[in-house]
């Protein structure tokens, strides 16, 4: 059976469970209109090891412009989609724009949990 990432919809509460589970936060920003967002949703967040991956690494939170735009302003959203890795503090790690196939998808954000590892091996470095 094909394992579904579960979005959250508040920040606070994902920074919250990041803590408690030791895991990143990954913030998607998408738009239903945008076609790269829509080969994200419906090619690459769907692809079997995506979902696995998300699940086991990250507490996920999703916005959909025009309904949260108050998050669009917080992270200064100008491009879709915006895949936003933060730190359990909500400090950003990294910031990826526009579609990804999943392999590259996945490579991507094992960089960001690499660059992670990294700052909370030496305090005050990114």
């Amino acid at each position: 059976m094909l394992e579904e990432i579960i979005w959250g919809k508040r920040l606070g509460r994902a920074l919250e469970q990041s803590r408690k589970e030791h895991k990143l936060v990954l913030a998607a920003f998408f738009s239903r209109d945008c076609e790269p967002c829509i080969k994200m949703n419906k090619c690459t967040l769907i692809t079997e090891t995506v979902p696995e991956y998300i699940n086991r690494y990250f507490v996920p939170v999703k916005y959909e412009s025009g309904i949260a735009s108050e998050q669009f302003m917080r992270f200064d959203i100008t491009a879709k989609p915006a895949i936003i890795v933060l730190d359990s503090a909500g400090n950003e790690i990294s910031r990826k724009i526009g579609h990804f196939e999943p392999g590259i998808f996945i490579e991507q954000l094992e960089k960001a949990r690499e660059k992670a590892a990294r700052k909370a091996a030496v305090p005050g470095t990114v």
